[in-house]
């Protein structure tokens, strides 16, 4: 049990609630890759039901693409994995991110809830690869 110390930290609550969430394992933020077929890998998970959709923008968020969620056990309060075949033909800097629905219908947001300390961060997640 949480009890806040009435002195020093009087709105902290505890986190209660997971908030649906995705995040790219692969590649990593900053990585130079070369042209040609990669995957883009990665884990979602909610704290109600179970993810349904994940969605990957390879444009900044321009244009999003379904990523396949990999078999395995959909149970709630589980995460997922997920990957995307990304064809690359141009070089230069791409920004990926990837968004998570789940079956009751909640989809990660642009920008996260405010929650002191951040425990409850969920926005899009999103890097930068830079393509040889």
């Amino acid at each position: 049990m949480y009890y806040p110390n009435k002195d020093n930290d009087q709105n902290a609550f505890p986190v209660t609630a997971i908030n649906i969430n995705s995040t790219i394992q692969k590649p990593l933020d900053m990585e130079k890759i070369n042209t040609g077929v990669h995957l883009i890998k990665g884990i979602a998970w909610t704290g109600k039901g179970v993810i349904t959709k994940v969605e990957i923008s390879i444009d900044d968020g321009n244009t999003w693409s379904n990523a396949d969620i990999l078999p395995g056990k959909k149970v709630g309060y589980g995460w997922v994995s997920w990957s995307f075949e990304w064809k690359i033909t141009e070089k230069g800097e791409c920004t990926i991110k990837s968004r998570a629905t789940d079956s009751f219908g909640q989809i990660q947001p642009n920008l996260p809830f405010w929650n002191k300390k951040g425990y409850g961060y969920n926005a899009i997640d999103k890097i930068k690869v830079k393509v040889e």
